[in-house]
């Protein structure tokens, strides 16, 4: 579901962008101890650039909050790797060009980028920030641009403080020391999405086993219908013919046929292929009312919508039905179907005695309807307390069914 994935994809992203916002703090802490330790100017890029770039994940971070679909999410990110390439590559020209290790300071881009995007836009940035390198080195070698050195003393590298200093410090340190934690911060990543996937796995396959088990009680009760009530009604009806009761058997089969009827309206309610979801609601509702003796109170859409949404939504509101008839002891329902900003959202209510959600497991009923509403991308929620009734509550996005039913 792209709504769940939207939720999934912002949460890494604030992981991300918090990890970013430590790293880069550090190299600025880093880059403040070498400008004093080795007498660099403060306004030396070694600094001012990483400190630039720290405050660049305030506006990224907001426009991503702004975007409302993966793929505007996707265009903002690749847009800041792009930026931060540019920039990078100014601090690189900044800061000895090839001479020092400025070819280092493209990694964390070209690591996000090739985590977070696409394959193609991650190769693009990979390739922007090689060939932004290449070209602050060539340009520096033709004297395009002037060649600006971060170290300048006549001794040899190794035998210069501020040169040892800076990079043993933002180098070996600062790069390796926040390497490893950008790493690490992707594995624990990875751990929460596995553990995730474990999750969900061991759900699915206790709903599965829970749907067999709901199917195979289906087919008995359905059995048992035809053998005790329809097979009977054959039985005697054959047994009128036989004593020559002409009009018992005509009676008889007349009920056999209205139980056929019925039994196949359960199974697939024709209304809902001829007419939509309204009339199918409209009809199960007022059914449900005269039998149960419970006053339903409805909101129901007025245009058709695509077919497993409507078997789904169906479905679920008919299974509410009848755990509220056989466990809710409620007087009054609300059932409400609304569509609004593209979701399909539901709500069957009743004022019956409740239960503990914390205390009740999750019967086939449930696990049921759960798995109705998933198999459309939906989200699906129960909120009960004993004496305060039961809520069932769900949301399709409608993009999401008709994207996939038209491939």
């Amino acid at each position: 579901m792209e709504t769940e994935r939207l939720r999934e994809l912002l949460a890494i992203i604030d992981r991300t962008i918090l990890v970013r916002r430590i790293t880069l703090g550090s190299f600025c802490v880093l880059a403040i101890a070498v400008l004093i330790s080795a007498g660099i100017s403060p306004l030396n890029p070694l600094f001012s650039v990483p400190f630039l770039w720290l405050l660049l994940t305030v506006p990224f971070e907001h426009l991503v909050h702004r975007r409302r679909t993966l793929r505007a999410i996707q265009n903002v990110h690749a847009a800041f790797f792009v930026l931060e390439v540019l920039l990078v590559g100014y601090l690189v020209h900044r800061m000895g060009g090839v001479e020092w290790i400025g070819v280092m300071f493209y990694l964390f881009t070209v690591m996000y980028a090739n985590f977070f995007l696409s394959k193609a836009w991650g190769y693009v940035v990979t390739g922007l920030a090689a060939g932004s390198f290449a070209t602050v080195a060539f340009l520096e070698y033709s004297g395009l641009v002037p060649h600006i050195p971060l170290f300048r003393g006549a001794t040899p590298p190794y035998r210069d403080l501020p040169y040892v200093l800076a990079t043993v410090l933002v180098g070996g340190v600062g790069v390796y020391g926040i390497l490893a934690f950008t790493v690490r911060a992707f594995a624990d990543l990875f751990e929460r999405k596995n553990r995730e996937l474990e999750r969900r796995k061991k759900t699915l396959e206790r709903l599965s086993l829970e749907l067999l088990y709901a199917r195979e009680e289906e087919r008995r009760r359905i059995a048992r219908r035809i053998h005790d009530e329809m097979g009977q009604a054959l039985a005697a009806a054959r047994w009128a013919l036989a004593a020559g009761r002409t009009e018992e058997a005509d009676g008889l089969l007349a009920e056999l046929g209205v139980g056929l009827r019925q039994l196949a309206r359960e199974l697939r309610p024709p209304l809902l292929d001829e007419l939509g979801l309204r009339a199918a609601l409209g009809k199960l509702l007022d059914d449900f009312s005269a039998s149960a003796g419970i006053h339903v109170e409805r909101e129901l859409p007025e245009r058709r919508f695509p077919p497993e949404v409507e078997i789904a939504v169906f479905r679920v509101v008919q299974e509410a039905l009848e755990n509220v008839r056989r466990h809710a002891e409620a007087s009054e329902v609300t059932v409400e179907i609304r569509e609004h900003d593209g979701v399909l959202a539901g709500r069957i209510a009743d004022d019956g005695r409740g239960f503990n959600r914390r205390r009740a497991s999750e019967g086939l009923g449930l696990s049921g309807m759960r798995e109705w509403i998933s198999l459309v991308g939906g989200k699906f929620s129960v909120s009960s307390s004993p004496g305060r009734g039961t809520v069932i509550a769900f949301e399709i996005p409608l993009s999401h069914v008709t994207r996939h039913a038209s491939r």
